[in-house]
């Protein structure tokens, strides 16, 4: 299972440096680069925090997200705090939605590569917990993706996902 876990996570990592890894790349920040961090993190966060618990292995995963996008000093604290805001539960997931899709309108290729990391990221650990799932269809139902379609994105990424509770 560890085996498995850790090339997972490779795999995921490879995925989300691939979709947002040039947006972050430069020393100043825009507004655009700003909220999409803020966003991005702030729900890698919440989702973290979803089954009650942040593992040291859900806590690594983001640090080493960090490193893989390459986030500049000021990146990381706007992350770090996004990310903090999750896990306090400081953070309404619908209003992050709204900015990102104030920005990103529904079906356009950076509501989909939020849509696609967000749940590689919650499948990284190939598990998926209760409260996870209810944060991911409370998410995938914000972002105007219909139930199926996390069904279908979680057998792509986690092809032993455990049955819908």
């Amino acid at each position: 299972m560890q085996g498995e876990a850790t090339s997972a996570l490779g795999g995921v990592m490879r995925d989300v440096r691939f979709a947002f890894g040039e947006l972050f790349r430069g020393y100043k920040l825009d507004a655009d680069q700003e909220m999409t961090i803020e966003v991005l993190f702030g729900l890698l966060g919440g989702l973290a925090q979803a089954d009650g618990l942040v593992t040291s292995e859900e806590a690594a995963f983001v640090n080493r997200l960090m490193d893989e996008l390459e986030l500049s000093t000021r990146a990381r604290e706007l992350a770090n705090d996004a990310f903090l805001r999750g896990r306090r539960k400081q953070l309404d997931i619908d209003a992050e939605i709204a900015r990102f899709l104030a920005r990103y309108p529904k079906g356009t290729p950076e509501v989909t590569r939020l849509y696609d990391s967000v749940v590689r990221l919650a499948a990284a650990d190939l598990r998926l917990r209760p409260g996870e799932r209810v944060f991911l269809e409370r998410f995938t139902a914000g972002l105007g993706f219909s139930p199926v379609a996390l069904e279908v994105k979680l057998k792509q990424v986690m092809p032993a996902a455990p049955p819908k509770t």
